[in-house]
């Protein structure tokens, strides 16, 4: 078993290595993640991955547009200014598409409307000069095998016709918490599919186990890197970690994420505990626990990577929280 405590005393305290990451942040539309921007002129992030495109329970695209009238639930999506200011910023820009498993099925289970779908995407990151997509369909526990062979049939058409204009196909995956895969998911089937970045998203520990468990344990961190690293190839791995927070009452399973500075304004982050388990925040309030997340825990979470040999690491997610 990883030694907690002494990895945590070991790694906490030392700045994230020399060693050139290729560092991705993903980005969402509206509240509370506005200033998005903000981190991302400041500091050198390679990947931008901006949430532009919404899967609907129908199969169907929804594009995000900004509204400059509604800000509060449109900001940083798509507009001509904000595909100029990525770039500017960014080497790579993917589109995100975020889904769950209602649209999934829609989408698979009738050619047309996937034929469709591939299309707009298609269309819409040529005609823009982006570099690819980004693929977030969730709720993974919902999934049959109908909707997991479907998910891959999507995958091979979209990267195909990706490829065959020099664009990337990017996807987010998930991990768990128990010794043998609950869900329709084998990292196996990923390595032949014309997928360039392959995302494990390391975090969300805490839906497992309940209020004021860490969002990602440093063991489990590494545990699940170690794993992966075997079968992803490294310059196609893209481990993700979590800038993001929560409160929930303590040992219940209802929980609402926030950002470190929602956190600061409700009082939750002064004066907390830092959890050797995680590098985390842990403070309660008004009879509710805080799990935080702050410059601190994103760089001791890289150097476990950085030491693991990780090439590339995604954060989940820009606007209102730190960076490294």
């Amino acid at each position: 078993m990883f030694a907690i405590t002494k990895a945590f005393k070991n790694l906490g305290h030392r700045a994230p290595s020399s060693t050139a990451l290729k560092l991705h942040a993903w980005i969402y539309y509206g509240a509370p993640g506005q200033d998005a921007p903000a981190t991302y002129k400041r500091h050198k992030i390679d990947v931008l991955r901006v949430q532009y495109f919404n899967l609907l329970t129908t199969g169907q695209l929804e594009r995000i547009d900004e509204d400059p009238d509604e800000l509060f639930d449109t900001q940083n999506g798509f507009s001509e200014e904000n595909v100029r200011e990525l770039k500017q910023y960014s080497t790579e820009q993917l589109v995100t598409v975020a889904g769950h498993v209602a649209g999934l099925r829609a989408l698979t289970s009738d050619e047309a409307i996937l034929s469709t779908a591939v299309n707009i995407l298609v269309d819409f990151v040529t005609e823009h000069q982006l570099t690819g997509v980004d693929i977030d369909f969730e709720s993974y526990g919902k999934w049959t095998g109908e909707d997991y062979a479907g998910y891959k049939a999507f995958l091979s058409t979209l990267g195909a016709r990706l490829h065959s204009l020099g664009k990337k196909l990017a996807i987010c995956a998930p991990v768990w918490t128990t010794d043998h895969c609950p869900l329709q998911w084998r990292y196996e089937d990923f390595v032949p599919l014309p997928v360039d970045y392959i995302t494990p998203m390391i975090y969300d520990y805490q839906w497992d186990h309940g209020g004021g468990q860490p969002i990602c344990p440093l063991a489990w961190l590494k545990r699940w890197t170690i794993t992966i690293s075997k079968i992803i190839p490294n310059d196609r791995l893209v481990i993700g970690i979590p800038s993001y927070s929560y409160c929930a009452v303590e040992d219940e399973y209802e929980f609402k994420n926030l950002t470190l500075d929602q956190v600061k304004d409700r009082g939750g982050y002064a004066g907390g505990r830092r959890d050797p388990v995680s590098a985390e925040i842990v403070k309660k309030v008004d009879g509710l626990v805080y799990v935080i997340n702050d410059q601190h825990s994103l760089n001791v979470k890289r150097t476990v990577l950085e030491n693991l040999g990780v090439k590339q690491l995604a954060v989940w997610h820009l606007g209102g929280n730190d960076w490294f």
